[in-house]
């Protein structure tokens, strides 16, 4: 590894951190990365990459990966390494995959003055055991949903170490805690940490839109609802024919699932409501975000659970959303009626409710009076219990209090 004067004291595992091939991937973990910095610590990002042995075969499913390497490198503001492991995109080989990826991360050196590792998603937790063991140190596991839902089902042999030697577990909401418990974590160890957003950047502005405006920002996968919003925009303008021209879907983000979503817009006649912008393949994707975010009259995101059983977190979009003073469209899906209040801050209806998308959206429509006081109210929300700065404040918290632990421990 290149060899560098920084005494790094804090370690995050992450694969899939940000670059700058890839600048909207894991922007939460990246914002984390910076904050921590103004409480002392120096952190370095292990970001374990993909080498892969099958390239044409699983050419979509690495496309998003950078190259691999053992080169420390700044990126805005923070070093990150990323070493390269062999990575099946096999479930039934999770053994193989995560053997890969702890003997990778277990390789890095030079870590003398490090007091804790901070792993990102619970199959990070399981890979950075051996790292933990050979340093002495605290590990801290943060948990994001799919890993404690339908993977964390897959991955339930593999968490029973984890859950005997790892020191704590963070989950984003009470539903993704009673998973974990679920999966055998104790509750003793499990603390509820909010994701946060920067209120300073994301905040409330006017605007007066000659069109209705709904705007989706996500990954563009099935899970995410979306063709529901679509199904509901087609029921709202049949209802009524005469608004056609004064509504419009903004749906912001890219995915394999775009194909789908634009096909069942032609079949609807929706061309000239729902516009598409795959902002992943432009430099200033967070910018697009925010000035849309900004611009839109209300947010949706409509998450429902596949038969699989896999599950969101609590999405930071409809934070983002939320403190830009947009009331929110959403699904009592996982965390997000903790993030979203019901009656409050947004309208929450059932999974794959287009009936009730579309209620939400009239109700929205015709009462601009209760558009402006759910966007007042989000804002405040957020400001209150998703506020980045508190947030970070509270992680340095649950830093020193497993390092101060950590000291104790092994000096006995």
């Amino acid at each position: 590894m290149h060899s560098n004067t920084i005494d790094y004291n804090l370690l995050v595992v992450r694969d899939y951190y940000p670059s700058v091939n890839n600048p909207a991937a894991s922007t939460w973990v990246f914002n984390q990365v910076k904050g921590i910095k103004s409480y002392g610590y120096s952190p370095l990002v292990i970001s374990p990459t993909p080498i892969n042995p099958l390239k044409r075969v699983f050419k979509k499913k690495y496309k998003l990966y950078d190259t691999p390497s053992r080169i420390i490198e700044d990126f805005e503001g923070t070093d990150v390494v990323r070493p390269g492991y062999i990575k099946i995109p096999d479930n039934r080989l999770k053994a193989c995959t995560l053997q890969q990826l702890s003997k990778c991360i277990n390789k890095l050196s030079d870590f003398k003055n490090v007091r804790l590792i901070h792993a990102h998603f619970g199959q990070n937790g399981v890979a950075s055991l051996e790292l933990k063991k050979r340093l002495s140190i605290s590990l801290l596991t943060s948990f994001y949903g799919y890993d404690s839902g339908r993977l964390g089902l897959l991955y339930k042999p593999f968490y029973q170490r984890l859950i005997l030697e790892g020191d704590l577990f963070l989950a984003l909401s009470e539903d993704m805690k009673l998973d974990l418990i679920n999966l055998g974590f104790p509750q003793e160890k499990i603390l509820i940490h909010h994701l946060g957003v920067d209120i300073d950047v994301f905040k409330p502005q006017h605007v007066e839109n000659d069109i209705f405006t709904l705007l989706t920002v996500a990954r563009l996968d099935e899970v995410k609802g979306i063709h529901y919003v679509i199904d509901a925009l087609k029921l709202f303008i049949n209802k009524h024919p005469e608004l056609m021209n004064k509504i419009r879907y903004k749906i912001i983000g890219g995915g394999e699932f775009i194909m789908f979503l634009k096909s069942k817009v032609h079949s609807l006649g929706l061309g000239s409501n729902v516009e598409f912008l795959n902002n992943l393949v432009l430099s200033n994707a967070r910018e697009i975000v925010l000035k849309e975010m900004k611009n839109c009259d209300i947010f949706l995101l409509c998450s429902y659970t596949p038969s699989d059983g896999s599950k969101e977190g609590t999405p930071v979009v409809l934070m983002e959303a939320q403190a830009c003073g947009k009331p929110c469209i959403a699904t009592f899906h996982a965390g997000i009626p903790e993030v979203v209040i019901n009656n409050s801050t947004g309208l929450i209806v059932k999974e794959k409710d287009s009936v009730g998308i579309m209620l939400s959206i009239e109700k929205f429509f015709f009462d601009q009076e209760l558009k402006k006081r759910m966007g007042i109210d989000a804002s405040t929300h957020i400001a209150q219990s998703f506020n980045h700065s508190l947030q970070m404040k509270k992680l340095s918290e649950i830093y020193n209090s497993l390092i101060h632990e950590s000291n104790n421990n092994y000096s006995t």
